[in-house]
């Protein structure tokens, strides 16, 4: 072998090392599920007042219309509430709790719930609380870290589950809406945190 064949041979067996190199070093990642249509917000809402009431729509599939309304409401007797209400055709999951003033708690869920038909559930909502500090009533998801809210946004006949995720600070004041995901088919409900 001549000097030159040599040095292509070894530069040759240095690229294929370098190419399988980074293959044998990867761990296996589940595949992303392409009828999930995910995007990140990154979303803060902080209320440093008592008195102030930061709200954001979300307009969850970007067809231009809004599908959800989030506030923080902190009223003057430092009593807090925090409201998700869905706008249009747009429904949310909810536990059978009601808070003061009627409202059901937004079901707050860890990665991997799915939530149930809405065809079938009395559970679906079009708003609801994810946490109140009342004297009658306390609890929500304040200071619990990441939970996932499921939505369905319903047209016509069909539906299209998904699922928002949010953290609100321990102290009320600050909510973070950090990324929504969808299914892009109808009528398939999604587990929250699937992408």
């Amino acid at each position: 072998m001549n000097e030159i064949t040599k040095k292509i041979a070894q530069y040759s067996a240095l690229v294929l090392a370098l190419a399988v190199l980074p293959m044998a070093c990867k761990k296996d990642k589940e595949a992303d599920d392409p009828n999930i249509i995910h995007r990140d917000l990154n979303l803060t809402l902080t209320s440093t007042a008592s008195t102030t009431s930061p709200v954001d729509s979300i307009d969850i599939n970007l067809d231009g219309i809004y599908d959800l309304g989030i506030a923080l409401l902190n009223s003057a007797t430092g009593s807090e509430d925090i409201v998700g209400q869905m706008h249009n055709s747009s429904i949310v999951f909810c536990d059978t709790v009601t808070v003061p003033g009627g409202l059901k708690f937004i079901h707050a869920s860890d990665a991997g719930f799915t939530p149930p038909d809405f065809n079938t559930s009395t559970d679906w909502k079009n708003g609801g609380v994810l946490d109140v500090n009342f004297p009658a009533k306390t609890g929500g998801i304040s200071g619990q870290g990441d939970k996932f809210i499921s939505f369905a946004v319903k047209g016509g006949l069909n539906g299209f589950y998904g699922w928002l995720r949010v953290n609100l600070s321990s102290d009320r004041k600050t909510l973070l809406v950090k990324d929504v995901a969808y299914s892009a088919l109808p009528n398939t409900p999604i587990k929250t945190g699937s992408k």
